[in-house]
């Protein structure tokens, strides 16, 4: 699943090429996504044609188009890529991928396609999309909002082991699987550790988890297989990644073995050495 760095790039990929255009009709499969919930075409038509497209954003793991009307009406598109989901602005005259699911026509002959070929993404419009409950459930911002000072407090309270409690979108926003192992190993902390354990760590911790995502934002995200950014490329952080997927080969930085957890059927890599519990 795309996560923040991931999320970041598209937007900041989308950001040039749709800022400032109108959006003057838009197209759906009529497939469900995300839940198996079909898609609000209503909604998507009554809030994006005529629009005028005034910021791209992130929020978590979430796009956020934000749209304005004549009259100064405020609207905007909620946008999650799920495991597959892409956002890709292409020609209208280039033939849609199969798994197409809604389409923005724009300006001269361009058009914003949603992609997802499992769909578990979701494509949202409302009159408010930041009061809507699964962004005002979100967490802290790892990048602008957390402190050692809020992640002590956060981790003093919480019994889970570090690794869970870093992937709780509701504590902080934006982590997934492979940056949290990058983050932990950047701050020596076993993937295995109780939360609460780690407060003495809180301000290495914090800027592990700030390296880790600004190198993959800097390297435009990680692909193994899916993610691309709006323009069709793909991440170049594998390269940087120190631990992940990287089980039985040496640490990078003591020669240890990197190791494989697996809990609840997720993969966590870490350095036997290097992360002792």
């Amino acid at each position: 699943m795309p996560e923040l760095p991931e999320v970041e790039t598209v937007v900041r990929t989308l950001r040039p090429q749709i800022l400032g255009k109108t959006i003057s009709s838009v197209w759906t499969s009529g497939l469900s996504l995300r839940m198996a919930k079909r898609l609000d075409e209503a909604a998507l038509r009554d809030c994006c044609v005529g629009a005028k497209i005034r910021a791209v954003r992130r929020r978590g793991k979430f796009i956020l188009i934000d749209l304005s009307r004549v009259g100064g009406q405020q609207i905007g598109i909620l946008v999650h890529l799920g495991m597959t989901g892409r956002l890709r602005v292409q020609n209208q005259r280039e033939e849609r991928l199969k798994h197409t699911h809604v389409v923005w026509a724009l300006p001269r002959g361009s058009e914003l396609r949603f992609v997802d070929p499992r769909r578990f993404g979701s494509v949202r419009a409302a009159r408010n999309i930041d009061v809507l409950p699964e962004v005002r459930a979100l967490g802290l911002d790892p990048l602008s909002e957390l402190d050692a000072e809020k992640l002590r407090n956060l981790l003093a309270s919480s019994r889970a082991p570090i690794k869970a409690f870093l992937l709780d979108q509701h504590r902080l926003a934006g982590l997934g699987n492979i940056y949290v192992c990058e983050a932990l190993f950047r701050a020596r902390i076993h993937p295995r550790t109780r939360a609460r354990r780690a407060q003495g760590k809180a301000e290495l911790l914090v800027r592990a988890i700030r390296e880790t995502l600004q190198t993959g934002i800097d390297n435009c995200g990680t692909s193994f297989r899916d993610f691309v950014d709006s323009t069709g490329e793909p991440g170049k952080n594998i390269k940087a990644l120190r631990v992940y997927a990287r089980e039985g080969e040496k640490c990078f930085t003591c020669a240890g073995l990197v190791r494989r957890l697996v809990d609840g059927g997720r993969s966590t890599f870490y350095c036997s050495r290097c992360q002792k519990r």
